[in-house]
Formats: C-alpha cells, sequence, structure tokens
C-alpha cells in the first residue's frame, strides 16, 4: 500500500550497498555501464547555430499552467507490473504544447518513487503519433491516448533500462499495426537484440521494424527528427547499456529519457497524492526533498544548522545529469558520454521534455552541455575554474560518499566495470 511504501521512504533509508549487492547480476547493467563505442547520429543538425534564447534553464508555462487530464473510472489496474503501484496505477495527462502530450505515471523501487513519463509527438508529415517510452497500458492510459484522436504509429524503446523496456510488449499488444523501435544493446527479460535488426538476431517478444543507432537503415520519421545513440559496453558486465536522444525539428524540442533532469523547488507533483495519502505527505517535514535525494542516488543529509537538505539544495532549479548516472555511467565511459552530449549540443532546440522529473523545460543547447561540465575538455580533464557556480551544482564532496561506496563495492565484489574517472570533480568542500 502506499503508507507501506511510504514507510518504507521514511525510515528504512536502505543501504544501497546491500540492494546493490542482493540484486540480480541481471539488473546490474541498468545501473553500470562501461566505455566502449558510440552510435552516431543518423541524421543532420537542425540549423548551424542552435538557440540561444535565455541563460538560464526553467520550467515554462505548460509546467505551471498545466491542461491536466485523468480518466480513473477506465480503470488504474494492470497486472503483472514490473514495480508498484500495483492496484493504483493512475496516469495523468498533460498537454505540453506544440503538438506534444505527456502521460505520466509511478515508478518506485525499493525506496525510490518517481515520476516516469511517456512523450507523445504528432508527426507534421502524417498526422499520426510517435510515443516515446510507453508505460502499462491501464484503461486509464489507453483512453487519454486514445482521446488525443489520433493513431498511433510509431512506438520508440528508447533505452534499454529495465523500467522502459518493461512494458513495451504490453503496449505493442493494443497496436499491433505501429512501427516498433528500439534502442541496441536490449538483453535480459526483457527481451534481447543487437545493434542491428538484419544481420543479428532479436528476440524481444514483439516486432521490431529497426534498431535504432547502428546499422539499421533510419526510420520514415527521421526527416523530422536528429538523433544520436550512447552505446557503452564493457566484457566485466552482464550487457550494454544504451539511450538514444532525439531532436524534434519542427517544433525545437529535445526528447530526453535519463541525460539530463530538471528538479523544481516546490513538490511533489500530483500524481504522487494517488499512492501516498495527504496527511502522511503533509505531515511528513521535508517529503519532497526526500523524495528527490533517494530517486539520484544522495544522501539524507541535513544541515544541523538550518536543518536544510544540502544535496536537494544543489540540485533543485537545475538543469544537472543525475549524480547516480555521473557516478555509474560517466565514470566509466567519459569520453563516450562527452562526445555524446556534444553532438545533442550541436542540435538546434529551445526546450527539453525528459522521462523524469519536471519537464517542458525552457533550455538551449549550451545549457544541456553545461550539465556535463565535469566532462569537458578533450583530455578528460576539465579546468574548474569558474564552473562551480555557474554550471555544475554545488554537491558537497562528503555527499558522493553514498555513490563512492557503491563503486567501490562494484569493485571489491567483481560485479562489474571498475569506475575510472573522477565523477565529483567540482565537488564542493562543507564545514559539517
Amino acid at each position: 500500500s502506499g503508507l507501506n511504501a511510504l514507510h518504507q521512504h521514511q525510515t528504512r533509508t536502505l543501504s544501497r550497498r546491500d540492494l546493490l549487492l542482493k540484486s540480480p547480476r541481471s539488473l546490474l547493467p541498468y545501473l553500470l555501464a562501461g566505455s566502449s563505442t558510440l552510435g552516431s547520429s543518423k541524421c543532420a543538425s537542425a540549423a548551424a547555430t542552435p538557440s540561444k534564447a535565455g541563460t538560464t534553464p526553467y520550467l515554462t508555462k505548460e509546467y505551471y499552467e498545466p491542461n491536466l487530464q485523468t480518466a480513473p473510472s477506465a480503470g488504474r489496474t494492470y497486472f503483472p507490473t514490473l514495480t508498484p503501484p500495483f492496484l493504483n496505477r493512475a496516469t495523468y495527462k498533460y498537454d505540453l504544447g506544440r503538438n506534444q502530450w505527456a502521460l505520466e505515471q509511478l515508478l518506485s523501487f525499493a525506496n525510490v518513487t518517481a515520476t516516469i513519463r511517456t512523450t507523445i509527438v504528432q508527426l507534421e508529415a502524417t498526422g499520426g503519433l510517435w510515443v516515446h517510452s510507453p508505460q502499462w497500458p491501464t484503461g486509464e492510459y489507453l483512453k487519454l491516448l486514445k482521446d488525443i484522436g489520433r493513431p498511433v504509429e510509431h512506438i520508440v524503446l528508447p533505452c534499454n533500462a529495465f523500467e522502459h523496456g518493461a512494458p513495451m510488449k504490453e503496449f505493442c499488444k493494443r497496436f499491433p499495426d505501429a512501427q516498433v523501435w528500439i534502442s541496441p544493446g536490449q538483453y535480459g527479460p526483457f527481451g534481447s537484440c543487437g545493434r542491428s535488426s538484419t544481420t543479428e538476431k532479436v528476440q524481444m517478444g514483439y516486432r521490431v521494424d529497426g534498431i535504432l543507432g547502428g546499422d539499421d537503415p533510419l526510420p520514415p520519421w527521421a526527416d523530422e527528427f536528429d538523433m544520436t545513440t550512447l552505446y557503452v559496453s564493457l566484457p566485466e558486465n552482464a550487457g550494454p547499456v544504451s539511450e538514444v536522444a532525439f531532436c524534434h525539428r519542427p517544433t525545437k524540442t529535445l526528447i530526453a529519457t535519463d541525460a539530463v533532469v530538471f528538479v523544481p523547488e516546490e513538490g511533489p507533483p500530483p500524481i504522487f497524492g494517488t499512492y501516498f495519502d495527504s496527511q502522511t505527505m503533509n505531515s511528513s517535514p521535508n517529503f519532497w526533498e526526500k523524495s528527490v535525494l533517494q530517486a539520484v542516488f544522495l544522501p539524507l543529509r541535513q544541515d544541523s544548522r538550518t536543518g536544510a537538505y544540502p544535496g536537494f539544495e544543489a540540485l533543485k532549479n537545475r538543469l544537472v545529469r543525475a549524480p547516480i548516472l555521473r557516478a555509474f555511467t560517466d565514470a566509466r565511459a567519459p569520453k563516450e558520454s562527452r562526445e555524446w552530449i556534444g553532438k545533442v549540443a550541436s542540435w538546434d532546440f529551445d526546450r527539453v521534455v525528459t522521462s523524469h522529473f519536471a519537464s517542458p523545460i525552457a533550455a538551449t543547447p549550451s545549457n544541456v552541455q553545461d550539465a556535463f561540465a565535469y566532462l569537458q575538455d578533450g583530455d578528460g580533464e576539465p579546468s574548474l575554474a569558474g564552473l562551480r557556480k555557474e554550471k555544475l551544482p554545488p554537491i558537497a564532496c562528503q555527499d558522493w560518499q553514498l555513490l563512492e561506496g557503491l563503486n567501490q563495492a562494484i569493485a571489491e565484489n567483481k560485479l562489474g566495470a571498475v569506475a575510472t574517472f573522477d565523477y565529483s570533480k567540482g565537488c564542493i568542500a562543507s564545514s559539517e
């Protein structure tokens, strides 16, 4: 139940080391990445000079003035889902403007609860829908999607993280005529593929029309999208990790899965109220701050003088690379991550829609690249002069110790590739 989950959320500060060591080995690559090859962009950039409107990322009016729709009477139960909520899996629909929509559900895993978002784009060429990272097809989810009034033409699995791959088979069953496009290197309980659907075996449990960022031909919607694929793999890991970033050129919208996030100061978002009762959320001090820190794997450390959570203060109202991905992905593939985000930053966009936390975000290509400032410079050793205040979130050095402990556990127990890059560059010395 939501109350039980909240109890775990607040009182069971789950040992991330224990969680890592006790997890099935097949889940580790969803947390880890190693350096191998980077799938290059198959599309040309939209403009030689990217849009520079605005210098500080912020949430747009579509976030603060949402055209929110729900349909609970259509049904909020889908079984079996991979993770809670099980019996009241709500879906909230938001109009993102520019003929784009979001379908939002909750994701709960151990003591982490966060939003997870499907992004839907109406294609200019056909008027049909391009569905990015579909979630569990409850009655409510399907009704809100149907209410858009356009056919689902293309379904996109943008990465191989388990929370994105798990619902794909069930969603694809509902739209058998839609074409399906997936990121390379899928493996595990939700299917497997390589980098080509023509020369390598694909076993996903549903028809796949193409693998993105590999050796397959471009999809028919490539005329509207730029795309570039981060693909990393090491023999020490059980499998690769991949993520495809997209830029919808006609609307100047970067559509990202986990590349960056924007954590609003005020929260939690409305959908949290479908899983946690309002009395408990309102009576729990710092509920939102704790939720954010658990999701990004920073410690629940409070300032003894102010009572604030320094980790949350460092992240709020900023476009950032999630600390867990800095420590697990970028620490093992700094060159590949830097080149990938460099290609993203060459595109022309003025807003970002992500799969987690708040969207849409008004942001420029340089804002997105700044979130990876710790990776700048060709030799992987950036000059940090001026970066602490203006670019990198001011995370205290001691707040990286949790993730450092996990990386040590991975190395000591030979659970995966060893971190080779100082992902905490630019951290702030704390007086506590």
